[in-house]
């Protein structure tokens, strides 16, 4: 009675706030033209970064963004993503976007949040920088201590940043163009360039032959990261490995056998519980499912389960007596 107590607690500490949402498959209609992408409903290109790019980058605090787009509307929001590199609409490490005609551009530093934001808003917002149906050229510059934007080769923003920007920044996270990488937050234009520059590389995302257009993507509120330690934060590791570990002591507790196959089938339990609750929380919008997580959960499960059975080895002597 007591563990499946336990069980219901863990069941709305790991679901709770019970936001339900059904990923849902939707058709990529993004469209290859002459000269780039065209975004003429929800679509999005995705394409992997080279893996020396943010090294590149961070030994010089320097990296640029040189984008041309052609906005279909100048109704969009979210913001719209024209240019991502993210993981999904809680992690990222810039963005650059569209809310209506303005300009918004979300950044990753040591004063921000994971989602770019400082106190709750963008690093950046340029108003009127949109019009529906016609080019505009966006560039921006990360240089030690500053984010400078030009619109149209004109200066437009500068803004402080803390000394160190880009060792904030995840080298694992995607470039997505036209949508957020969840599919959730989709810009409607035309890209005719899209590029990334650092130092001793320059690559157009919007030129490049080798991105990927899936033919349908989902949107989901977090995609599940099924690679173990990809994306790895030492306070959730932390929290995941203490938050399982009384409910081990108390499964370590309940058991009277005291042998490796016990042992072994109660982490196998506690296994399962990790992988069900983390697996139900594909359908929570606010939740983010990992593999990350059930293994870290399954540590602090046997932690528990191991300290439960040190406490009581000498009445489980008693017991054998």
């Amino acid at each position: 009675m007591t563990l499946a107590a336990a069980l219901g607690i863990y069941a709305f500490l790991s679901l709770e706030p019970f936001d339900w949402q059904l990923p849902r498959k939707q058709v990529n209609h993004a469209e290859r033209g002459p000269e780039g992408w065209r975004f003429a409903a929800s679509g999005i290109v995705v394409a992997e970064l080279p893996d020396p790019w943010l090294e590149a980058a961070r030994g010089a605090e320097s990296i640029s963004i040189s984008l041309v787009a052609r906005p279909l509307s100048t109704v969009q929001s979210g913001p719209a993503r024209i240019l991502t590199i993210s993981r999904d609409n809680h992690l990222r490490n810039l963005t650059l976007g569209q809310e209506d005609d303005d300009l918004v551009v979300r950044l990753r530093t040591e004063e921000t949040d994971l989602n770019g934001l400082r106190a709750g808003e963008p690093i950046a917002r340029v108003a009127d920088v949109f019009r529906a149906g016609s080019w505009v050229a966006i560039d921006l510059r990360i240089r030690p201590r500053e984010v400078a934007i030009a619109i149209d080769g004109e200066h437009a923003l500068v803004v402080g940043l803390p000394e160190s920007v880009l060792a904030t920044w995840q080298q694992s996270l995607s470039l997505a163009l036209g949508n957020e990488t969840t599919c959730d937050r989709p810009w409607l234009g035309e890209i005719r360039k899209a590029v990334i520059e650092v130092p001793g590389e320059s690559i157009d995302y919007a030129r490049r032959d080798d991105v990927d257009v899936p033919a349908t993507c989902w949107v989901i509120g977090y995609p599940p990261a099924v690679v173990p330690f990809r994306l790895l934060f030492p306070k959730d590791v932390v929290l995941n490995v203490l938050m399982y570990l009384p409910l081990g002591c108390l499964l370590g507790l309940s058991t009277r056998s005291r042998t490796c196959r016990t042992f072994a089938g109660s982490l196998l339990a506690l296994l399962a519980v990790s992988t069900a609750f983390e697996g139900a929380q594909l359908f929570v919008a606010s939740r983010f499912t990992s593999v990350d997580d059930i293994i870290c959960n399954t540590i602090g499960g046997g932690l528990g389960l191991g300290l439960a059975w040190w406490l009581t080895r000498g009445a489980s002597g008693a017991r054998g007596t």
